[in-house]
């Protein structure tokens, strides 16, 4: 069975700027805690989206065909990230779930628009 198209209001931790962003998620990775940590936001409207300048931490890797894939990791405590877990799912062409491999992770960057 398909898994399900839906997206949520997560809650991405910055560790350069050391605040939180709101992102939106798809439900396949946000159901995916504690591999990618995201939790949920439900409250007023008082979290900006993730700003343009920031490039948010992700990981890499090759799912089952060998094609690279890279996912966006909500916090540094995610077992991804602390490498407690090798992997992560991913919907393929056709609505299934599959399974990407670790390769790498990617850091957080910031790029400050007009800073010499």
């Amino acid at each position: 069975m398909a898994a399900a198209r839906k997206v949520h209001n997560g809650i991405y931790a910055s560790d350069i700027l050391a605040t939180n962003f709101i992102r939106k998620v798809d439900d396949h990775f946000f159901t995916q805690t504690a591999a990618l940590g995201w939790t949920g936001y439900t409250g007023a409207p008082s979290l900006f989206p993730v700003p343009h300048g920031v490039r948010p931490r992700h990981a890499v890797g090759v799912d089952t065909t060998g094609r690279r894939h890279s996912v966006v990791v909500a916090q540094t405590t995610a077992d991804l990230w602390t490498r407690a877990t090798t992997g992560w799912n991913i919907l393929d062409d056709t609505g299934t779930l599959d399974t990407v491999t670790l390769t790498g992770l990617v850091g957080e960057a910031v790029t400050i628009a007009g800073a010499d």
